[in-house]
């Protein structure tokens, strides 16, 4: 089956969309939300949510708390890489929310962003770091 997974931002039903020719647009099949091939913005995952998110395409997934100053300034510049750059979905896991998640991934310090491509690690940056340093492993590692 072609096509791209995308998980509803309202629902969080996830969606295989087809490409789509231009001027059309796709919609949740639950809650009929617009979806967007990009997001826009990062998506939160789950444990439970975590895998079927990742596994199609390229991700960045920040692993984060509420509470770490360094997740919370990281934070506006993974919004504006989900804007900018469409060839990469950005998501977040909340490191004390998600213990199982974090654990598979080895978890030790946050910020820790996490590159994928198609469901496979390809490469990490533990830290704050400035948006140039992300743009920089965006090409390393998703390039």
């Amino acid at each position: 089956m072609d096509g791209t997974v995308i998980r509803c931002p309202s629902c969080g039903q996830a969606n295989r969309v087809p490409p789509l020719g231009s001027g059309k647009a796709a919609v949740c099949g639950k809650c009929k939300t617009p979806l967007s091939a990009t997001g826009g913005h990062p998506v939160d995952v789950t444990d439970a949510t975590f895998q079927s998110t990742i596994s199609g395409g390229r991700f960045i997934v920040d692993f984060w708390a509420p509470w770490c100053g360094p997740c919370r300034q990281v934070g506006p510049v993974l919004e504006q890489i989900a804007r900018e750059h469409a060839e990469v979905r950005v998501a977040k896991l909340n490191v004390d929310e998600n213990p199982r998640t974090s654990a598979a991934f080895q978890v030790q310090g946050i910020p820790l962003l996490v590159f994928f491509r198609d469901g496979r690690e390809a490469g990490r940056l533990v830290g704050a770091h400035p948006k140039s340093n992300i743009e920089a492993a965006i090409r390393q590692y998703l390039g």
